[in-house]
């Protein structure tokens, strides 16, 4: 399976999305993987669609959207 980076930004950039921590995150296997820009750890299994208005805290305590 392909597994796609996210980018990372600092905090303050949030505003408007919905954040979500990477252990909260729903699963669907069909979806693409999403992994940390940062530490490339797994965070996400999801549809493109689904991350337009969502940012992703990693455990390493980066934020990151696509």
């Amino acid at each position: 399976m392909l597994s796609v980076p996210l980018r990372t930004f600092p905090s303050l950039f949030v505003g408007q999305r919905i954040v979500l921590t990477a252990d909260e995150t729903p699963s669907n296997p069909s979806g693409s993987r999403y992994v940390c820009g940062a530490c490339r750890d797994d965070l996400i299994r999801a549809d493109r669609a689904f991350l337009r208005d969502v940012v992703v805290k990693c455990r390493c305590g980066e934020f990151n959207q696509l």
